[in-house]
């Protein structure tokens, strides 16, 4: 590493930092001492002049982190995505609607009061969000007509019971028409899906996987692993990208660290799959922990 005069001397210095993957990003030079950090250079922004300390400034590079979680009631062995309920996945852009099947899920009710959907278009761009003030179980059309792709729905702002008392439905027309493409189970304050979406021209890179279970007797164990499916192309299939997890029935909790990260370029969709080893109903759940850039 060079030592301070060394940097003072040199004509050009390279600096690379990293993501919170490790993934080597935001590679700089020195630049004149005058020249701010701004969100349009997100690289480090080094200023250096002769015979005073080196200070140095960062700025954001775009990466971003999450955890993507889930679960899932099962009576049978059949390989299914982590969802606490049943997701329609839509292909075109359109203007939605919501609503509760309690009256206390509303603006002044003891429930749910107002639900965030985030979301991405049919040309898989975003993140965006669009935040509804509930009206009980009148539907509520959404502003937006450009909602596609459903990563999350989460309960905002609640009433006394601190959650959302009924089902929370999305709907894919307004007025509550169409199919039903999500909902919150009552008290879940969010979807419990256990996927993730990578919006075009993004790398999402898993870190972890986590599973559990509510079996404790042997036998009652399942398998995960993780799928990825390109979107916006025709036909493509949705293909195992990592190792297979096993949950032996009985053990509480298990994680596996991904030492070669996982990377996923968009636009995809990524989702844990669990298949029980025997037919008592459990609760299964997993996460995966993920940044993108």
């Amino acid at each position: 590493m060079a030592d301070l005069s060394d940097l003072q001397s040199a004509q050009t210095v390279k600096i690379v930092g990293a993501d919170s993957a490790g993934i080597e990003t935001n590679a700089a030079v020195v630049k004149n001492p005058s020249t701010p950090a701004t969100a349009a250079d997100p690289a480090l922004v080094v200023a250096i002049s002769p015979g005073t300390p080196i200070q140095v400034t960062l700025t954001s590079g775009g990466d971003t982190s999450g955890i993507a979680f889930g679960e899932i009631t099962l009576s049978n062995n059949a390989r299914v995505a982590v969802r606490k309920t049943p997701y329609i996945e839509q292909t075109t852009n359109a203007q939605r609607s919501m609503a509760s099947s309690s009256a206390n899920d509303s603006v002044a009710g003891t429930g749910a009061r107002t639900v965030k959907i985030i979301y991405y278009d049919a040309a898989m761009a975003g993140p965006f969000t669009e935040t509804i003030t509930l009206n009980g179980v009148t539907f509520v059309n959404t502003t937006n007509t450009n909602i596609c792709y459903i990563e999350d729905i989460i309960v905002q702002t609640v009433g006394s019971t601190g959650s959302n008392v009924g089902t929370l439905t999305l709907k894919a027309a307004t007025a509550g028409g169409g199919v039903t493409i999500s909902t919150i189970a009552p008290t879940d304050n969010t979807t419990l899906y256990a996927h993730h979406y990578t919006a075009v021209g993004k790398t999402t890179s898993i870190i972890s996987l986590n599973a559990n279970s509510t079996g404790t007797s042997s036998g009652h164990g399942a398998i995960f692993d993780i799928r990825t499916q390109k979107l916006l192309t025709v036909d493509d299939a949705e293909l195992q990208v990592s190792d297979i997890i096993r949950l032996a029935g009985g053990t509480s909790n298990l994680d596996r660290i991904y030492q070669a990260i996982i990377r996923i370029t968009g636009p995809a969709r990524t989702t844990v799959y669990c298949t029980p080893e025997s037919n008592p109903s459990n609760t299964f759940r997993a996460s995966f922990d993920f940044s993108e850039i």
